[in-house]
């Protein structure tokens, strides 16, 4: 999205790539409708849910272009709102993440806040620093929620664990046989994505397992389902292929971030191989970073969102 500005007394939030997928899609009216419910600032009804959860994702860009998408957790109170325009996240990535070095050389960053258990997500998009405490500043922009749809019912375990520590990792250009199995079995997965005038965004995907497709060791392609119909990122993907991806393991914490190139598939014959996706998206992976903690963080399972396509053969 752009930076908010005022057309025919609309606010105008989206920029090209948005408007064309909004237009191809038949959801113009729709996205104009939801778009107000996006603010530059913190709302107060916001501050509450910030400050009690326990997990958020960011999505930054390093040297190269690449999106990469992070996650970051702490116990409850370590997102704080400081003002209605700026939050302190008090936590730092695991030593390997490209998160630090991506916002010393781009502070733009895109950000998704979400709660399992309640089925809550809330986006802010802006810019990021880490200050001298090392803590991460973000300077909002953007920041609106999105609805409860295909996000999976799970409870943080309580076992007091709240900060990753990382044991090992390991980098590669394609994806290996277990990384592979582990995504045909995923049911979530966030998605980080960048326009074409360089603002990120970070967003959340989810379906019953099986619904990520793994065409080969390198090709990914997942279905987009109905949303919010704003096409953040479909709009992003349309101009600017690059994107970064996060799979976390629920049952202990460790994550697989792959960074790559996307494209939108409109083929009917294609999309009609996935169960109620009404478009598809082509993932090519240029590199994957597994990270493994020595800490277990795990979230407990208790059901699937009812929103989901039937189950599909893994």
């Amino acid at each position: 999205m752009t930076v908010n500005g005022e057309v025919n007394g609309m606010t105008d939030v989206y920029h090209a790539g948005e408007l064309t997928v909004q237009q191809m899609a038949g959801a113009e009216v729709i996205a104009v409708l939801n778009s107000r419910s996006i603010k530059k600032t913190i709302p107060k009804g916001a501050v509450t849910f910030l400050e009690t959860q326990s997990l958020m994702i960011a999505a930054s860009v390093d040297e190269r272009e690449r999106v990469w998408s992070s996650v970051l957790t702490g116990e409850p109170g370590f997102l704080h709102v400081d003002d209605e325009e700026t939050l302190t996240i008090r936590s730092k990535p695991v030593w390997n993440d490209p998160l630090i070095r991506n916002l010393s050389l781009n502070q733009e960053l895109g950000l998704l806040v979400i709660d399992f258990n309640r089925r809550i997500r809330l986006r802010i998009n802006g810019t990021g620093h880490f200050d001298e405490d090392q803590q991460l500043v973000v300077k909002t922009e953007q920041v609106y929620g999105n609805c409860p749809k295909y996000i999976q019912k799970r409870s943080l375990l309580p076992h007091g664990v709240y900060e990753r520590k990382q044991q090992s990792d390991h980098r590669s250009v394609h994806l290996s046989p277990e990384y592979q199995e582990w995504i045909r079995h995923a049911d979530t997965f966030f998605i980080g994505s960048m326009s074409s005038e360089g603002k990120v965004d970070a967003s959340h995907r989810g379906g019953s397992p099986g619904f990520v497709k793994v065409v080969d060791e390198r090709t990914l392609i997942f279905p987009d389902y109905f949303g919010n119909s704003m096409f953040n990122t479909l709009g992003n993907i349309q101009c600017n292929p690059s994107t970064g991806i996060l799979f976390v393991d629920f049952d202990y914490g460790h994550s697989l971030q792959l960074t790559g190139r996307s494209e939108i598939i409109w083929d009917p014959e294609e999309i009609s191989l996935f169960p109620a996706a009404e478009r598809l998206v082509r993932f090519e992976v240029d590199e994957a970073l597994y990270t493994e903690n020595s800490t277990r963080m795990g979230w407990d399972f208790i059901e699937f969102s009812p929103s989901n396509p039937t189950l599909l053969t893994l």
